[in-house]
């Protein structure tokens, strides 16, 4: 009995310490990994939504702004003149104003992050810039010399065949643009899905662990006070 006593009283306590450190550090370590992965997905989540609103949002208004400078500002503006509905004086001023818009508008465009298909729709859009800015400065000629036979020429010839494409061109990369975000928007999701699935199967191990240290401890202990 002695002998029992004295091995109890020499590694018990050493194995209760070991145990409880062991419990410690299994926890520590569930907890730490869990704090990793949900500060991994909230960092992959910040830049996600910081690229949404720089590369993806913000393009939006310029792109429709863009759109309606060719699309209704110069086309109202030389149909509101041909019509007497503004003066000649202020339909050069009105196009003046809304065309020095557009450099501003596009380079802003420009330095978001642009994927391969945008590269293709603007290389493909700066072409037809061009046609467009031609007939905008054959626009602002008719109107400074306030002839009206050339501006209903214009108009009925040349003023929708060069600004249509141009339109057309911009709502397709505003397309691009939503069916972007809601592609990272679909990623993103399942990303929470799977940082959820691991998080549930994180704690479930974790409870099956301490049962079983539990478990193993309760047969320690029976084996010491048999000794």
């Amino acid at each position: 009995m002695a002998k029992s006593h004295i091995f109890y009283d020499k590694y018990a306590k050493t194995k209760r310490r070991l145990f409880l450190l062991f419990l410690v550090m299994t926890f520590v370590s569930l907890g730490a990994g869990l704090g990793i992965l949900k500060l991994s997905n909230l960092k992959t989540i910040g830049l996600g939504l910081e690229s949404v609103y720089e590369d993806r949002v913000k393009p939006l208004p310029q792109l429709k702004r863009l759109s309606d400078i060719y699309g209704i500002d110069m086309v109202d503006t030389a149909n509101k003149v041909l019509n007497n509905n503004i003066s000649w004086e202020e339909g050069r001023k009105h196009l003046r104003e809304t065309t020095k818009e557009i450099p501003v508008l596009w380079n802003r465009y420009m330095q978001t992050h642009l994927v391969e298909e945008e590269k293709r729709g603007a290389d493909e859009l700066q072409l037809l810039f061009e046609a467009a800015d031609r007939a905008s400065v054959k626009l602002a000629k008719i109107l400074l010399n306030e002839d009206q036979k050339a501006l209903t020429r214009f108009i009925k010839e040349d003023l929708y065949p060069s600004i249509e494409p141009v339109t057309t061109k911009l709502d397709e990369l505003f397309q691009i643009q939503v069916r972007i975000v809601k592609d990272i928007n679909d990623k993103e999701r399942i990303r929470y899905r799977f940082g959820l699935s691991v998080g549930t199967a994180s704690i479930l191990m974790s409870v099956i662990l301490f049962i079983l240290v539990v478990l193993q401890w309760k047969r320690c202990r029976s084996l010491l006070d048999s000794l």
